[in-house]
């Protein structure tokens, strides 16, 4: 069987709520540039991690052990920054010169990303205004089988997973990396955090950092 695998309706992680629209306007394009495409067979949410200019991160990572290596930050670019990590890494560890490595040296600073970064603390320091907005919903009730909703109860958020057995699971909302409150991901069933893109399941453990602890029992 042959598959068409389209991409697109991009948004930062936790920072759209109109999932069914976004995969419908995919759908349309798909079907607009090939008529001839049959059903739908999948369809998920990914990640892109993005640098400020674009570039992946490959080489020693910043103030670690010199034996410590990353490649992240492929900004859309996996494959290439692959085989890109791959041939670099290898000349770093083999003390080989390589034209590339200041390129993509995860410690350089880039006078031109200053606008670019000072907008993207910008989008993150709105994001916590979610602590004073009422909850998503304002009882369980409303939680229907094998989803999940913010709750607020007094001073505090609650993320709520209810499984397909009726359980309620209860975790704090707020993000283990530097406490934003997390939001439902209906695409991928895991609550999303709108700072930094921190990732977990719905039973609160991390599936993407940064953060590294899961959500604490609510």
């Amino acid at each position: 069987m042959d598959l068409l695998i389209v991409g697109g309706e991009d948004h930062k992680t936790a920072q759209a709520s109109d999932t069914e629209e976004r995969f419908a306007a995919l759908d349309a394009w798909m079907r607009q540039h090939y008529p001839a495409a049959g059903a739908l067979e999948y369809r998920w949410s990914g990640q892109v991690m993005e640098t400020q200019d674009g570039l992946g991160f490959i080489g020693r990572n910043p103030m670690d052990a010199d034996n410590i290596y990353v490649a992240t930050g492929d900004s859309g670019m996996g494959m290439t920054h692959g085989t890109i990590a791959g041939m670099l890494i290898c000349d770093l560890i083999q003390g080989r010169p390589n034209l590339w490595e200041s390129l993509y040296d995860p410690s350089r600073i880039r006078a031109g990303a200053a606008a670019e970064f000072l907008k993207e603390n910008l989008n993150v320091a709105a994001q916590y205004i979610s602590w004073v907005t009422p909850g998503e919903v304002s009882s369980v009730d409303e939680i229907t089988p094998n989803t999940g909703a913010v709750l607020r109860e007094g001073a505090i958020k609650v993320a709520v997973f209810r499984d397909e057995a009726g359980q309620l699971h209860r975790h704090s909302a707020v993000c283990t990396h530097l406490g934003c409150i997390v939001g439902w991901n209906k695409a991928a069933s895991t609550w999303d955090c709108p700072c930094h893109g921190s990732r977990f399941d719905a039973h609160g453990r991390v599936i993407n950092g940064p953060a590294s602890k899961a959500l604490e029992k609510g």
